[in-house]
Parts: C-alpha cells; structure tokens; sequence
C-alpha cells in the first residue's frame, strides 16, 4: 500500500490543527505528516476544559481527545489512516499499540531507552505527559516520552502523537520514525504535499473553528 509523507515546516497552532483535520477529512491513502510549530503553545483535548490551560498560555482545541499537550520542543506527528485500513477498524487500543511500537523502535534507534507501559495510571491527571495509559511510551523510570490521541470518523483515523523529551530531540528520528512506521502501518512512503483541496478545506478550517473562540472555549 503506498502513502504520503508530509515533512511540513512551521505553524500556528490554529494551522497545524485545521491541516491535520482537513487531511483526515480528504483520506483517500496513509498519511504520515511530521511538523513544527510557530510558537510555544499547548494543544488542549477535545473534552477537556479551557480552564487547564496555565494562564497567559496560547492553546488550540484538538480535534482529537486526550490531555493537555506542550508544544514547541517537542516532535510531533500525525498519522492518518483510511477507513479501509485494518488499524481504523482494529479500535484505538490495536492501533495506538501498533503506532507506538513503532516509536518506541524509532526512539530505541536515536539512543533513547524507553518501554510500551502496560498499566493504567494511578491517578487523573489533565496534562497528557503526567498520565500515562497503556502503550505510551516510557523510559526506563516509568516516565513518559510519547503519547497520542484518536479520533476515528467515516473518513478514518486521525492519530495525533507527540514525542516529548527531558533534553532535546535527536536530529535523526525524524528520519528514523517514517522507516519504523512504514512496515507497522504496511505502508510504503511517498514524498508529498497537501492538495489544493486539501489546502483550501484547511483554510476553511482555520477560519471557522480553530481560530475562533466558540471552538477553543467551548468547554
């Protein structure tokens, strides 16, 4: 099966949200988008509310659920997935395990030691770093290094991941992460870019509901 790599530059916050959700709405193959964002920010779930976010904080509501994420040091990816694929219909557990196993593999590779965790957390948490759930990755001390969100719509799923780090980011793992990812996902990748379609549903996006307050604060 082929799919589409998308190494992306910079971007808002508000962007980065609305490409990922107008890519998920435009399925049609895998994709794997790796990007960067213009500013530190946090990305907030779905369900959370805006009350989490530390104040004086810019934040973007994802389309996706989880905990609030820190931006800005980390790498983050996306993962995409037709309807069709076995990982959209094998449920979130199946796949964020496949999708992590890979990541951890890519991190093992850039000299970082980590694990799958395997059990619940001990307690609530509304930061996603500080809550561990079964396949996040860990390192050795039980510390996370890489969780994800889902969503799964008529078009597919949506795979949100971030990997975050004590120090920095090795500069090979986004290299490594697509080569780890190909043969987890029975994919084979292709350089690309958005569509013109795709592009203009962002816009829209952007426009509509991840710059607005209604979409932000609506929780």
């Amino acid at each position: 099966m082929n799919g589409r790599l998308l190494l992306d530059g910079r971007f808002s916050a508000f962007e980065n949200m609305a490409i990922d959700e107008s890519l998920l709405r435009h399925a049609r193959s895998p994709v794997l988008r790796i990007y960067a964002w213009a500013e530190p920010c946090v990305s907030l779930g779905y369900f959370q509310k805006h009350s989490v976010v530390p104040p004086s904080t810019p934040f973007v509501r994802r389309y996706t659920g989880g905990g609030l994420v820190e931006h800005g040091r980390d790498l983050t990816y996306t993962v995409v997935l037709p309807a069709d694929h076995p990982l959209t219909a094998a449920g979130t557990l199946p796949s964020y395990r496949t999708i992590h196993a890979a990541v951890a593999s890519a991190l093992l590779d850039a000299g970082i030691a980590c694990r799958l965790a395997t059990t619940s957390p001990k307690q609530d948490h509304p930061a996603c770093f500080l809550k561990p759930v079964p396949a996040d990755v860990l390192d050795p001390a039980g510390k996370k290094l890489a969780g994800a969100a889902q969503r799964r719509t008529r078009q597919g799923c949506l795979h949100q991941g971030t990997v975050l780090l004590p120090g920095p980011i090795p500069e090979s793992l986004a290299e490594i992460l697509p080569q780890k990812l190909s043969p987890a996902l029975g994919v084979g990748w292709n350089p690309s870019k958005r569509t013109d379609p795709e592009e203009e549903l962002a816009q829209q996006l952007l426009r509509d509901r991840y710059s607005s307050r209604a979409w932000n604060y609506s929780r």
